[in-house]
């Protein structure tokens, strides 16, 4: 039996979260042309689900999201037909304008709302996100590959993410950092399919959601973007066990205070935390537990203890491996 999948606070989804997807037998099968796609359609769910994407990376055979579900909001007529303009043809929001606009003139005005709500009413949910997303994805790649079934591998995973501290950013590294550690490129901002090789190509959204988690870093872009490539070097240095950076390559963007050299911003147009449940402070996983105990049985939360069992929470059992 499928378990409902678990949130931060009882009955809302808002939050941030680490998604993953795999391909089914997790074939390498995502080429440049679909990866485009995919990064397309990524966007227009965005807007219409109003789920932010912060940064994502985009792999031959899984993907990674990092995204922000916030809070249902009160839209106005416009905004929600501008977000369904993101998902639907053309003729499909004039024909909705049509319908909507001849209600109001038969003075039917709940039934204008109710068809306004038919839409709203799958906003801000992580689960019709990713759903939405998936499909859509599934329906274009085997429509040009002459193919029928199932493209993804299960339900797509996802880790909860403290919005504070270090912990979001911690995420958003790792996920920047995985063309690196699978040996792709040897710079973030050469791979495109990710969230910084996106904002360095001049991709407003992924600068904006850069940007999101460099926020004690004000001013122009050119700073933010100093300040994350010097963490995503700081942090991607090569050990016994992963791929990386050299020391002497991580000393030399430290060097240059993160600024990338003259001319590459031109140039650059252009499973590492996936298992587990949340990630964060002490402090924030004893709130998730709290909200969630019905999920587990009475041992594996214990707080007579104070112990929770290491392989379900905390940052330090999700296990780490590039791939």
């Amino acid at each position: 039996m499928r378990r409902a999948r678990a949130f931060l606070e009882e009955g809302s989804q808002a939050g941030f979260f680490h998604c993953l997807s795999r391909v089914v037998d997790r074939r390498f099968i995502l080429g440049d042309p679909e990866k485009e796609t995919f990064r397309k359609i990524l966007r227009q769910c965005e807007t219409f689900y109003g789920v932010r994407v912060l940064t994502y990376c985009l792999m031959s055979n899984h993907f990674h999201l990092l995204v922000e579900v916030p809070e249902p909001q009160v839209l106005t007529e416009e905004e929600v037909l501008r977000r369904v303009s993101a998902l639907y043809p053309q003729k499909f929001v004039t024909g909705l304008r049509n319908d909507l606009d001849t209600f109001r003139k038969a003075g039917l005005d709940s039934f204008a709302q109710d068809l306004l709500d038919s839409f709203t009413r799958r906003m801000w949910s992580l689960s019709n996100f990713m759903k939405s997303l998936k499909q859509r994805f599934s329906s274009f790649y085997n429509r040009n590959h002459e193919r029928t079934g199932t493209l993804w591998e299960e339900r797509f995973r996802s880790i909860i993410v403290e919005g504070e501290d270090r912990a979001l950013l911690t995420m958003a590294l790792y996920i920047d950092l995985n063309p690196i550690r699978a040996g792709l490129v040897s710079d973030p901002a050469e791979y495109r399919f990710c969230g910084y090789g996106e904002a360095v190509g001049g991709g407003e959204a992924a600068r904006a959601g850069l940007s999101t988690l460099i926020s004690w870093k004000t001013g122009p872009w050119k700073a933010i973007q100093a300040e994350y490539r010097r963490l995503l070097y700081s942090t991607g240095e090569e050990s016994s066990i992963r791929k990386g950076f050299t020391r002497q390559e991580a000393a030399e963007v430290e060097a240059k205070e993160g600024h990338l050299p003259a001319g590459a911003a031109l140039r650059h147009r252009i499973r590492y935390l996936s298992e587990g449940v949340i990630l964060g402070s002490r402090a924030f996983i004893d709130r998730w537990i709290d909200h969630n105990r019905w999920r587990f049985g009475y041992r594996a939360l214990n707080r007579v203890t104070g112990e929770s069992p290491p392989a379900l929470f905390g940052p330090e059992p999700l296990r780490a491996a590039s791939e």
